[in-house]
């Protein structure tokens, strides 16, 4: 069945109704932790974001007009409950939940849905391919300690592959706004992973120094 049909089923309460919501849920529950999960920062937070999502498109259903737009629909709700969680929370991506994902390969292929070459230029830019290759944890690590604002568009724009117009639909703002929050972000991005690196390089420059000093 179509998000149409089951959205029709779900509003005029035929029978099946709860069959209906079932199948809506199992269609979008992954896209919708790895999102919540992506903007929160924690596992834990975009479980119960995710849950309350549901509740509500469910409870709201006949606010829905366009009834082949649940999806839309969904992310609209769920990108506006993971952004008050995570302003409330203004939490940096702990350590381990870095872990976390290493350790679960099945968060990580959700994490990691969407790699398909990108049909922009943007897209195909080194923090793109950054996203989608071995380096995913790194960066997601480096996206949750961006402002909610910019984490939204990042990961609407590079792991959902959405377009400008659809993210400034999804999220409400200009598409203006969408361009200056993506700038914005991947400028920051790039600051950090450069950071890191240097870092990164310091540490081993350090110890090949150490090794050195012992071995005289």
């Amino acid at each position: 069945m179509t998000d149409e049909e089951l959205v029709i089923q779900l509003k005029e309460n035929r029978e099946g109704k709860k069959e209906a919501f079932d199948e809506l849920y199992h269609r979008y529950k992954d896209l919708a932790i790895r999102n919540a999960y992506l903007i929160t920062g924690n596992r834990s937070d975009a479980e119960d974001v995710v849950q309350e999502a549901f509740v509500t498109s469910y409870l709201h259903i006949g606010e829905l007009k366009n009834h082949s737009g649940y999806k839309a629909w969904l992310m609209q709700i769920l990108i506006r409950l993971s952004y008050r969680t995570a302003k409330r929370c203004k939490r940096e991506f702990p350590e381990e939940h870095t872990e976390e994902i290493r350790e679960q390969r099945e968060l990580k292929d959700v994490m990691q849905h969407g790699s398909a070459e990108y049909t922009s230029a943007e897209r195909s830019s080194p923090l793109a391919q950054l996203i989608t290759r071995e380096e995913a944890d790194r960066v997601m690590t480096a996206v949750n300690t961006l402002p909610a604002k910019q984490r939204v568009v990042i990961v609407l724009y590079y792991y959902d592959e959405l377009s400008v117009e659809e993210i400034a639909s999804i999220v409400r703002i200009s598409t203006g706004t969408v361009k200056s929050r993506l700038f914005a972000a991947r400028k920051n991005l790039k600051h950090l992973l450069e950071q890191e690196e240097a870092g990164v390089m310091v540490h081993r420059d350090f110890g090949r120094e150490r090794k050195g000093v012992t071995s005289i």
